[in-house]
This record gives structure tokens, C-alpha cells and sequence, in this order.
């Protein structure tokens, strides 16, 4: 291996440490010369970004092509690893040459693994086991060679597993010390378990079942640790604290075109066209999605797409790199994106180039809707009484009514059940008794043409050309939409999935190939519900995380008491990953009497604990990955044993078990967990069990072939409405999850179909930003899943610190150099990373790379800028809606 093809890790460390500035390729037009980014810097296999590669040789488009060929291709990425490794004695080599069906070498065992945080890959690995370790990982295939892949996440597991970070016993907070202060005794198993299990009784006898509460989030989607603390909740009647993470654009999702269970048991939270199908579009539109570096697994969709003509069209306030590969780039004002999608809305109506069939057929379009009520119009509003159907409907316990909605045929007024649907009209209005109805699609149209071309022009910062150009492309389509979690990470962000949705429903580009919009993303929920709740569901409370810092301060939810005042946090780290640090560190972690993590590592919410638990990694225990973008059940063999003390969450639930009396309900082990959790009836229905997943590794829980027949959403225009058909018109908006708040009739009105209103905070009619100018936004980096791999020490030597990147000209206007540390603040907070200059940044934007934990920072955290305000409909976090100023930082506070 030459220093040209790979580069030394002590080169890549010292261009980070002097800050990078991407090599310009040249301007775009007046309204776009500063963004200027260099367009090769789609990096695939594990080396540094442009931004932090200052001083490093030109590396020019074809040149950049021939050395990443191998990795666009699903090949194994062997060299930055590998020069790591050699560089570093006593780093294992963890890269290798991959082959299907690869043999066990002389002395190796090979085991299938599965990578599972959720990045939505949860690619298949081989682990390579020598004298009961792990000496490297491979890329292992899926059924569908499509999704065989692997990155430098993935490649760097051996190093993740032998962490000099890893917890390797249960340690307590020493007693009168304070938290987070790192005060660290260590402990036995046996002591450990039993002081939880005496915390449990003390604080359920004194305030309630409910007063103990689980959090979880997405750190380990697993079948068996999943059913397990589930099953434990339920028996022991405790809270959840749920999560929030990337929930606006569920919401929206849910709101406009409900939920899809399919027919064999998966929930698809995201829903969306199959990835694979992004080949059958016109055009690919890319909403905010940094595909490249968040989700590698996908570019190769996208490239194979347009190597076979596809166009690619990015939306981003930021030059991204994914950007850098478009046909065309529309940098748009952070927040703005609903907006934009009204305008683009307005120019397809002002052509007529709305698909007047589809939403005739497939939405609510003719659907009346009373002025005095906001309801759509049935036949017993008529005079005429609903007539029972003798059916159930399994989600209320009640009988199904039959009231059909009424519609407009040549102006009288029909049941929809008994009109042509050739003559229903979408337009027009009724006097219904003195109570005047408009169609739902005049009141859609209302909406549209509110906004004006150069209104949303000189909000959204894009040009009336650039939103025509828009325009046409959602008409002429198919157009496979592609929505990141940027858009949505706002205040109004449900709002922004809504209308997009919204848009592709006014052109029919839903339910047919090329014809999407979403994330796709599903959970396999057909697993045995029995097992997760023998004594039947808990009768504790539902909070969401980001209102857990009210209910702490106030002791109330939703009407209730609420007093959570122990809790246990697994696969999730919130005081990191989750909004407002000090909404944690000062108002919930105080208001509880007793903390308990349950990690590999010590996260910044470990450090807040009083006990923490060494959990065993993903290779050292059996388990099957349960969610993903693939749809499948993913089968992970044990490869090795617990390293040190760890334990699989499986066994430290068992063990607690016996302390608290409940023995008799836990009484398997992990791998007899597994196989009562995948025999049932609706298992056994579509073939799955624990000795076919042992056998097979992979059983997809969607229909169609990912490869020659890929999932269509809402195929044949169904929807999992009230209605079964697109509703971009709500009668009765509901909450995505109960809070502390409850909405206003403003706020009623205002969600009946997407709006267009400012953020909350990041906006520059805020009077917030004369003090705080700059918007923060953070991405999803290739190093870290959110806050996993932090200490993976082979990625530290690609990406060893926390930096953010800026613009020059509000670099110069602060007077801030290349590679400055700088102070990152707002009123709630700090945070000190080195500055990376960029022209690929917005001017007035400020972005960084999450993930990276407070200690890792000179002083403060990113999650301390952000805010737990929160939409009371879509109960989100809203991580981008946030201003914050920029200074050269003092180490000295001066």
C-alpha cells in the first residue's frame, strides 16, 4: 500500500488539528457564490472529509473515481483501515479481503453478525473469531445483493469491542460524591443487583408502580433485549420515557397517509418507496439528507439510478457532498421547507397540472367539509340515521357504522358509495341547511394560492426560476422523493412532511414505481406479544422525553400525577443525543431518587448515574435485529463470550428478576427468550422462527423482491386513513403522542392540513436573532451513528476532535481563523469545537457533527444549545430550530 492510495493516520490527524477548507471548484451564480464546496470530496471508505483535509494533495474527480470504485461497489474498504492498523502497533488489522461464501482460514471460525444501530442498514457482517476473539469483520451477504454492504463503522467493530472505554464491571457512585462528578466505586454483580432491586421496592411502595420508568431509544434494535425489558415493565406496571428522535416527519407521515402494517406483520414507521426502486424514477429530490455520509449504504441506489439516466435534484441549506453530485443544487433557508413546497404547489395548479383522476379516486378531494364544524359531510348529517354493519372494529371495540361520506355529482348532493366516480367532482360547494361545505380540495387550493411565488421566493431564498424548475420536475415524473431528518428537525417540521406528501399527492406520484416520498424505514411487530406482557400491558405512564424535564418540575402529566423518581436508561443516551443537556442535568437527574444505566461504554448519561451496568456488546450474545430499511429479520450469532463483567441485558434482567420475587416469570435464557418470542401464530403465518433464522440469517417481513419486485407505498392509491384514502385534510388532527400541552383551537384548526408558519426560534423575524444570528444545524456524520462508536479509538484517528464548520465571511466578521477553537452559545448554553472553514456552509449558519460526548469537548456539549420546546402535535425534538453566536474561545474565561 502506497502513501498515495491511503495516506498516513498521523498526516490525517495533523490536517484536522490545522482545519481544512474544501478546494473551491469554481461559482455558481451571485445568488450562490457563497457555497462554493469542492464537489470530489465524497469520501466512501473511511477517510476524512474535505473540510478537514487542509494541506493535502489536489485529488481530482477522475482520480477520486478510480481509488473509490471498489467501495461504490459493496467491496470491502481495506485501505485507510489498514495503513491505520500498520501505522499503530497493537491495533488490530481490521479490514480484509472479502469473498461470498468466504471459508474459515485455518485456525478462524467465522460467525454472522449484524450491525444495529440505526443508520437503517443493519448490514450483515462475518466475525472473525481467533482463540475466542475477535480479530476482524467482513462484509457478509444479504438474500438480496442490493443491500450487501458494509462501511468503516462496520469494519471497525474489533476496535469498538475492545474499547479502552468499555465498562468491565458495575461500578456505583461513591456515596456523597455528586453526579456526573465521576466518582466511581467498584462492585459486585450480587451487590449491585440487589441494591437496584431494594430501590425498585423502596420507590414503588412509597409513590406507585409508575414512579419507576424505563427510557430506550434506537441504540440496539434487537428482538430478544427488547422483549425482555418489555416484559419486565409490564410485570413491574412502570413508566416509559419515550422517544422523540426524528418524529416530526413520523407525524407527518401518520397525519396525511396513517399507518401501514404489512400483510406480514411489519410496521413502516417511515414509509416510502423500497430504495431500490429509486432507479425507476425520472428524477431523485433529495430533502435535506446527506445520503452519502448518513446513510452510505444508500448512494449506491442513487448512483445506479443515475448512471442509468435518473436525474439527481438536491434541497439543503448546505453544500453537502451528496449536493456535489447533483444535476441541480437549490440551497434553501433552514425551516423554510413547507413553504417551498406550497410554491411549487401553486405553480402546478396555475398550470392545471394537477392529477384531477388521483385526487378524485385517492384522496379526500371531493370529500365536503362543513364550515361550522370542520367535518366532512356524511349521509346522517342528511337525516338519514348509520345502519350497523355487525362488524367490530378491533382497534375501538366498537360496531362499524355505515355513514358514507358524501360528495358533488353534477351538483347534487351523493353518497359516495353510490356515485360514478367518473362525475364526482373535486371542486365546488353545497348549502347544507344553512350550513355552507366546500370540497376538501377548495380548501387545499385556498391554502396553495395564499401564498405568492415571490412571498415564498424571498422567504425560502430561492428564486421564482429555481421554484418553477422545481415544478417541473414534480410534474414531469416519476420523481422519487428522498427526505432527511433535517427538514423535519424544526418546531413546524410535521408541517414540512405533510406537504410533501401533499405535493406528490396533487400530481399522483404516490403508489407506483419511482413515485415516493419518505424515509422507508419499518419494525417487525408480529413477534410474541404474550411473552412481552404475561400479566398483561403496564398501567404506568407514557411521557415523552422531551417533556420529562415538565413533568420533573411539576409532577404532572397529561392530568395526572406524575412523580418518576427512579429510572433505568438502555440503549439510548439522552443527555447527549436528546435535546437540552441542562434539561437533564438540573431538572430531571435531580428530581430523581435513584439512576441506573445499562451500557457498553460510559456515555454522558452513564456519568449521571448511580449504578451503571456493563452490558454485553452485539457479537457476544445471540440476538435478530428486528427493524431497518431492508425489512427483514436480520439473524446475529455469538461470535464470542461477555468480555470482563459484561452481561447480556437478557441475563441482567433475569438475575434482578429473582431478587424482586418475580423468578418464576424469568426463568429462559437468551437464546430460549428468542425462540418463545418468534413462536406464535403470526410468526409461524409467514415462516418465522428461530430455527429458520438460525438457518436462513435473514427473513424479509415486506412483500415484493427488493431486487426485481421492490416495495411500493401506498400501492393502488390505499392508505391506512379513517377514510383508506390520502387525507391532506384532517378532520380531527390527533397528537402523535400525549404531553403536558394541550393544543389550542388555533392549533386544532391550524393541523387540519399542512401550514406554512415560522420556527419557533431559528428564524431571522425572531427578535432572538438580533442577540443569536447564526442557525445551528447539525449532521449525521460517517464516524458515529448518532453517539455510538465516540471512542472507537481506529475512527478517532480519522476524526480525532469536535469541530464546526463555518463560512468564511462570518468567520472574518468575528474574527475567527481556520482552525480557532471557538465558543458556540445561546443563553442555554455552550459549546467549544475548532473551527473549519467552509464555503460549502450557508452564511449565517453554524454546522457540526453530532455525536461527539461533553467530555470530548474543551468545555460545554452541542445537545446544551439546543431547547426542549416542542409542537404539541408532533411531540418532537427539534435539534436544528435553534440560534446560537460564535466567538474565538478563552480558555482562560477572560
Amino acid at each position: 500500500m502506497t502513501k498515495e492510495s491511503a495516506g498516513s493516520c498521523q498526516g490525517r490527524k495533523r490536517r484536522l488539528r490545522e482545519g481544512g477548507r474544501p478546494q473551491g471548484k469554481g461559482r455558481r451564480d451571485a445568488q450562490r457564490n457563497a457555497f462554493e464546496a469542492d464537489g470530489s470530496n465524497l469520501l466512501l471508505g473511511g477517510t476524512l472529509a474535505a473540510e478537514q483535509n487542509a494541506g493535502s494533495r489536489t485529488i481530482t474527480r477522475r482520480s477520486f473515481l478510480k481509488t473509490t470504485a471498489a467501495v461504490a461497489a459493496g467491496t470491502t474498504a481495506t485501505v485507510s483501515l489498514t495503513s491505520c492498523a500498520q501505522s499503530q502497533p497493537g491495533l488490530p488489522q481490521v479490514a480484509g479481503e472479502f469473498v461470498a461464501g468466504q471459508p474459515n482460514n485455518e485456525g478462524e471460525t467465522i460467525f454472522r453478525g449484524v450491525c444495529r444501530p440505526n443508520c437503517f442498514g443493519f448490514c450483515h457482517l462475518n466475525v472473525h473469531v481467533r482463540d475466542g476473539k475477535v480479530v476482524k469483520t467482513s462484509r457478509a451477504p444479504y438474500n438480496e445483493d442490493c443491500y450487501s454492504r458494509i462501511c468503516q463503522r462496520g469494519l471497525s467493530h474489533v476496535h469498538r469491542i475492545y474499547d479502552p472505554e468499555r465498562v468491565q464491571y458495575p461500578m456505583r457512585r461513591v456515596q456523597g460524591t455528586e453526579r456526573g462528578a465521576g466518582q466511581w466505586e467498584r462492585i459486585s454483580w450480587d451487590e449491585a443487583l440487589t441494591e437496584i432491586a431494594e430501590n425498585i421496592k423502596k420507590t414503588q411502595a412509597e409513590y406507585g408502580e409508575g414512579a419507576l420508568a424505563f427510557l430506550t431509544a434506537s441504540g440496539n434494535q434487537s428482538a430478544g433485549i427488547t422483549g425482555a425489558y418489555g416484559r419486565l415493565q409490564n410485570i413491574l406496571n412502570a413508566s416509559s420515557i419515550t422517544p422523540c428522535l426524528d418524529m416530526g416527519s413520523f407525524y407527518g407521515m401518520q397525519a396525511v397517509a396513517g399507518l401501514y402494517i404489512t400483510p406480514l406483520m411489519g410496521l413502516a414507521m417511515w414509509e416510502g418507496n423500497e430504495p431500490t426502486d429509486a432507479k425507476n424514477a425520472k428524477t431523485i429530490m433529495v430533502w435535506g439528507a446527506n445520503i452519502t455520509d448518513a446513510q452510505v449504504q444508500n448512494w449506491h441506489h442513487i448512483k445506479e439510478a443515475m448512471e442509468g439516466g435518473t436525474k439527481l435534484v438536491v434541497i439543503d441549506p448546505t453544500y453537502t457532498q451528496i449536493a456535489s453530485k447533483s444535476d441541480k443544487w437549490i440551497p434553501v433557508r433552514p425551516g423554510s421547507d413547507t413553504l417551498l413546497k406550497y410554491a411549487i404547489m401553486r405553480v402546478i395548479v396555475e398550470r392545471g397540472a394537477q392529477d384531477v383522476a388521483y385526487l378524485r379516486d385517492h384522496t379526500v378531494a371531493p370529500f365536503l367539509v362543513r364550515s361550522d364544524t370542520g367535518m366532512f359531510v356524511r349521509r346522517s348529517d342528511t337525516g338519514i340515521a348509520p345502519v350497523a354493519t355487525g362488524v367490530i372494529d378491533p382497534t375501538t371495540g366498537q360496531e362499524v357504522m355505515d355513514d358514507p361520506y358524501m360528495v358533488l355529482v353534477d351538483g347534487a348532493l351523493v353518497p359516495l358509495t353510490e356515485a360514478d366516480p367518473t362525475h364526482v367532482a373535486i371542486e365546488g360547494s353545497y348549502d347544507l341547511g344553512g350550513v355552507a361545505c366546500r370540497t376538501a380540495y377548495e380548501l387545499l387550493k385556498e391554502e396553495i394560492m395564499s401564498h405568492s411565488l415571490e412571498e415564498a421566493s424571498e422567504l425560502c431564498e430561492v428564486s421564482v426560476e429555481d421554484i418553477e424548475y422545481l415544478a417541473d420536475v414534480c410534474i414531469d415524473g416519476p420523481v422519487f422523493h428522498y427526505e432527511g431528518y433535517g427538514p423535519q428537525a424544526y418546531n413546524n417540521g410535521g408541517h414540512t412532511t405533510m406537504a410533501g406528501l401533499t405535493l406528490c399527492a396533487l400530481v399522483g406520484n404516490l403508489g407506483k414505481p419511482g413515485a415516493s416520498y419518505g424515509s422507508y424505514w419499518g419494525i417487525h411487530m408480529g413477534d410474541n406479544a404474550a411473552y412481552k406482557a404475561p400479566t398483561g400491558a403496564s398501567t404506568g405512564l407514557s411521557i415523552p422525553s422531551v417533556d420529562f424535564a415538565n413533568v420533573a418540575k411539576t409532577g404532572k402529566f397529561a392530568g395526572q400525577d406524575a412523580k418518576i423518581k427512579m429510572l433505568w436508561m438502555y440503549s439510548a443516551n439522552p443527555l447527549n443525543t436528546h435535546t437540552d443537556t441542562h434539561a437533564w442535568t438540573d431538572d430531571i437527574i435531580p428530581s430523581l431518587d435513584y439512576v441506573v444505566v445499562a451500557d457498553s461504554v460510559m456515555t454522558d448519561s452513564a456519568r449521571y448515574a448511580d449504578m451503571v451496568l456493563p452490558v454485553a456488546q452485539w457479537f457476544e450474545l445471540e440476538e435478530v435485529a428486528n427493524a431497518g430499511q431492508c425489512f427483514s429479520l436480520n439473524y446475529s450469532e455469538k461470535a464470542i463470550e461477555p468480555l470482563y463483567e459484561s452481561k447480556p441485558d437478557t441475563q441482567i434482567i433475569t438475575e434482578l428478576a429473582e431478587k424482586l420475587g418475580l423468578g418464576e416469570f424469568f426463568t429462559l435464557s437468551n437464546e430460549e427468550i428468542l425462540e418463545e418470542l418468534f413462536d406464535c401464530d403470526t410468526c409461524a403465518m409467514v415462516g418465522v422462527s428461530m430455527d429458520a433464522l438460525r438457518e436462513k440469517k435473514q427473513i424479509r417481513f415486506i412483500e415484493g423482491d427488493a431486487e426485481k419486485e421492490p416495495h411500493i407505498a401506498y400501492k393502488d392509491g390505499v392508505f391506512g386513513t379513517a377514510s383508506g384514502r390520502f387525507e391532506f385534510y384532517r378532520e380531527m388532527p390527533m397528537v402523535r403522542a400525549l404531553s403536558s400541552k394541550t393544543p389550542t383551537p388555533e392549533e386544532v384548526e391550524r393541523d387540519r392540513m399542512a401550514r406554512w408558519f415560522p420556527p419557533l426560534e431559528a428564524w431571522p423575524e425572531n427578535d432572538l436573532y438580533k442577540k443569536y444570528p447564526l442557525v445551528l444545524m447539525s449532521e449525521r456524520p460517517r464516524y458515529r451513528v448518532h453517539s455510538q462508536w465516540y471512542s472507537t479509538p481506529l475512527l478517532r484517528e480519522l476524526d480525532s476532535e469536535p469541530f464546526v464548520r463555518i463560512n468564511p465571511a462570518d468567520a472574518a466578521a468575528r474574527g475567527i481563523a481556520d482552525g480557532d477553537y471557538v465558543e458556540c452559545y445561546n443563553d442555554r448554553g455552550t459549546a467549544v469545537a475548532r473551527a473549519v472553514f467552509s464555503d460549502a456552509i450557508r452564511p449565517g449558519t453554524l454546522v457540526y457533527p453530532k455525536g461527539w460526548q461533553r467530555y470530548q469537548h474543551k468545555a460545554g456539549g452541542w445537545s446544551e444549545l439546543s431547547s426542549t420546546e416542542y409542537d404539541v402535535f408532533g411531540v418532537n425534538n427539534n435539534f436544528m430550530d435553534v440560534l446560537c453566536e460564535v466567538r474565538v474561545w478563552n480558555e482562560e474565561g477572560e
